[in-house]
Protein backbone atom coordinates (compact mmCIF):
# COMPACT_ATOMS: atom_id res chain seq x y z
CA UNK A 1 0.00 0.00 0.00
CA UNK A 2 0.98 3.78 -1.12
CA UNK A 3 -1.67 5.49 0.60
CA UNK A 4 -3.54 6.35 3.54
CA UNK A 5 -6.28 6.23 1.47
CA UNK A 6 -5.53 2.48 0.03
CA UNK A 7 -4.92 1.76 3.44
CA UNK A 8 -8.24 2.64 5.21
CA UNK A 9 -9.92 0.66 2.17
CA UNK A 10 -8.17 -2.09 3.34
CA UNK A 11 -9.17 -1.53 6.72
CA UNK A 12 -12.68 -0.70 6.55
CA UNK A 13 -13.12 -3.88 4.37
CA UNK A 14 -11.40 -5.82 7.26
CA UNK A 15 -13.41 -4.53 10.22
CA UNK A 16 -16.44 -5.38 8.20
CA UNK A 17 -16.12 -8.78 7.69
CA UNK A 18 -14.27 -9.63 11.21
CA UNK A 19 -14.97 -13.00 12.79
CA UNK A 20 -16.85 -13.68 9.75
CA UNK A 21 -19.31 -16.37 11.00
CA UNK A 22 -18.39 -16.50 14.52
CA UNK A 23 -19.74 -12.88 14.95
CA UNK A 24 -22.91 -13.46 13.05
CA UNK A 25 -23.81 -16.55 14.68
CA UNK A 26 -22.86 -14.82 17.94
CA UNK A 27 -25.27 -11.63 17.30
CA UNK A 28 -28.07 -14.13 16.37
CA UNK A 29 -27.86 -15.78 19.66
CA UNK A 30 -27.87 -12.38 21.43
CA UNK A 31 -31.44 -11.31 23.21
CA UNK A 32 -30.44 -8.75 25.85
CA UNK A 33 -30.80 -9.45 28.81
CA UNK A 34 -32.66 -12.74 28.34
CA UNK A 35 -29.44 -14.01 26.77
CA UNK A 36 -25.55 -12.60 26.48
CA UNK A 37 -22.90 -14.11 24.72
CA UNK A 38 -20.44 -16.24 26.76
CA UNK A 39 -17.83 -13.80 28.16
CA UNK A 40 -14.91 -15.60 26.92
CA UNK A 41 -15.95 -16.22 23.75
CA UNK A 42 -16.88 -12.42 23.22
CA UNK A 43 -13.24 -11.27 24.93
CA UNK A 44 -11.62 -13.52 22.70
CA UNK A 45 -13.21 -12.35 19.74
CA UNK A 46 -12.46 -8.45 20.50
CA UNK A 47 -9.04 -9.54 20.98
CA UNK A 48 -8.66 -11.20 17.84
CA UNK A 49 -9.75 -8.13 16.33
CA UNK A 50 -7.22 -6.23 17.85
CA UNK A 51 -4.16 -8.33 16.69
CA UNK A 52 -5.89 -8.46 12.83
CA UNK A 53 -6.03 -4.67 12.99
CA UNK A 54 -2.98 -4.62 14.63
CA UNK A 55 -1.34 -6.21 11.51
CA UNK A 56 -1.31 -3.18 9.93
CA UNK A 57 0.28 -1.03 12.08
CA UNK A 58 3.31 -1.50 9.92
CA UNK A 59 1.48 -0.56 7.00
CA UNK A 60 0.48 2.11 8.28
CA UNK A 61 4.50 3.77 9.97
CA UNK A 62 5.69 2.53 6.10
CA UNK A 63 3.17 5.17 4.45
CA UNK A 64 3.84 7.94 7.20
CA UNK A 65 7.15 7.66 6.85
CA UNK A 66 7.29 8.11 2.95
CA UNK A 67 5.07 10.84 2.50
CA UNK A 68 5.75 14.59 3.87
CA UNK A 69 2.92 15.49 6.53
CA UNK A 70 2.70 19.11 5.17
CA UNK A 71 2.76 17.68 1.67
CA UNK A 72 -0.82 15.37 2.10
CA UNK A 73 -3.65 16.36 0.21
CA UNK A 74 -6.88 16.65 2.05
CA UNK A 75 -8.32 13.16 1.15
CA UNK A 76 -5.35 11.57 2.62
CA UNK A 77 -5.19 13.63 5.58
CA UNK A 78 -9.06 12.33 6.37
CA UNK A 79 -8.66 8.88 5.55
CA UNK A 80 -5.14 9.20 7.92
CA UNK A 81 -7.87 10.30 10.52
CA UNK A 82 -10.56 7.80 9.82
CA UNK A 83 -7.75 5.22 10.38
CA UNK A 84 -6.50 7.18 13.81
CA UNK A 85 -10.66 6.08 14.18
CA UNK A 86 -10.33 2.94 13.74
CA UNK A 87 -7.42 2.57 16.43
CA UNK A 88 -9.16 4.46 19.06
CA UNK A 89 -12.07 2.32 19.09
CA UNK A 90 -10.11 -0.92 19.62
CA UNK A 91 -7.77 0.37 22.12
CA UNK A 92 -10.79 1.26 24.37
CA UNK A 93 -11.96 -2.16 24.03
CA UNK A 94 -8.60 -3.71 24.86
CA UNK A 95 -9.44 -1.24 27.82
CA UNK A 96 -12.98 -2.36 28.27
CA UNK A 97 -11.13 -6.33 28.36
CA UNK A 98 -8.25 -5.08 31.21
CA UNK A 99 -10.73 -3.91 33.13
CA UNK A 100 -11.91 -7.89 33.72
CA UNK A 101 -9.98 -8.65 36.63
CA UNK A 102 -8.37 -11.82 35.56
CA UNK A 103 -6.72 -9.43 32.57
CA UNK A 104 -5.22 -7.23 34.51
CA UNK A 105 -1.35 -8.25 34.09
CA UNK A 106 -2.23 -10.53 30.93
CA UNK A 107 1.26 -9.77 29.35
CA UNK A 108 0.03 -9.83 25.72
CA UNK A 109 -3.23 -7.35 26.26
CA UNK A 110 -0.92 -5.15 27.61
CA UNK A 111 1.71 -5.63 24.52
CA UNK A 112 -0.52 -4.56 22.82
CA UNK A 113 -2.58 -2.00 24.76
CA UNK A 114 0.66 -0.34 24.32
CA UNK A 115 1.83 -0.42 20.84
CA UNK A 116 -2.05 0.68 20.16
CA UNK A 117 -0.83 3.80 22.78
CA UNK A 118 2.20 4.52 21.22
CA UNK A 119 0.88 4.28 17.62
CA UNK A 120 -1.81 6.71 18.52
CA UNK A 121 1.06 9.43 19.79
CA UNK A 122 2.93 8.77 16.58
CA UNK A 123 -0.18 9.49 14.52
CA UNK A 124 -1.38 12.35 16.18
CA UNK A 125 1.92 13.70 15.81
CA UNK A 126 1.81 13.24 11.93
CA UNK A 127 -1.65 14.93 12.10
CA UNK A 128 -0.38 18.25 13.93
CA UNK A 129 2.58 18.12 11.53
CA UNK A 130 0.11 18.24 8.79
CA UNK A 131 -1.75 20.61 9.34
CA UNK A 132 0.93 23.26 10.18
Amino acid sequence: MKTFTELEIRLSNLLCQLDGDLWRKMMGEINPPKHIAEEQEALDMVYRGSKALGGYIPDLMSIMRKHVPAELAEAEIQALKGILGYIQLMIRSLLLIMLVPRYHDHEDLITTFNGYRQTIIFVEDYLAQAGK
